[in-house]
């Protein structure tokens, strides 16, 4: 899936490698305080966005995000991806 960002209306692109596929995960945002009284399942969720490629999380809270099924996204509106297929790195293994 892709990740578009509503605030900066952009796709996401992978903070370490550049990726632009990613996973989804629910990530709960624990506090000692809750944790000390045993009510942790009281703690916020958050959206927790893998990096398909480098396992990266990236984590939203609210709706500052949005899920997009790859098939309805002009690859023209992706960010580039510089270890995507005809990237530099790639045609420079093939020389």
């Amino acid at each position: 899936m892709h990740v578009f960002v509503r605030p900066t209306q952009k796709f996401l692109a992978c903070q370490v490698c550049s990726g632009l596929t990613f996973a989804r995960r629910e990530i709960k945002m624990t506090t000692t305080g809750m944790t000390f009284i045993d009510l942790d399942w009281l703690n916020r969720s958050a959206d927790g966005v893998i990096c398909v490629r480098c396992g990266f999380v990236h984590t939203f809270m609210g709706d500052a995000h949005q899920w997009v099924d790859p098939a309805a996204v002009d690859p023209k509106d992706l960010p580039p991806d510089p270890l995507g297929p005809g990237s530099a790195d790639e045609r420079r293994t093939s020389d």
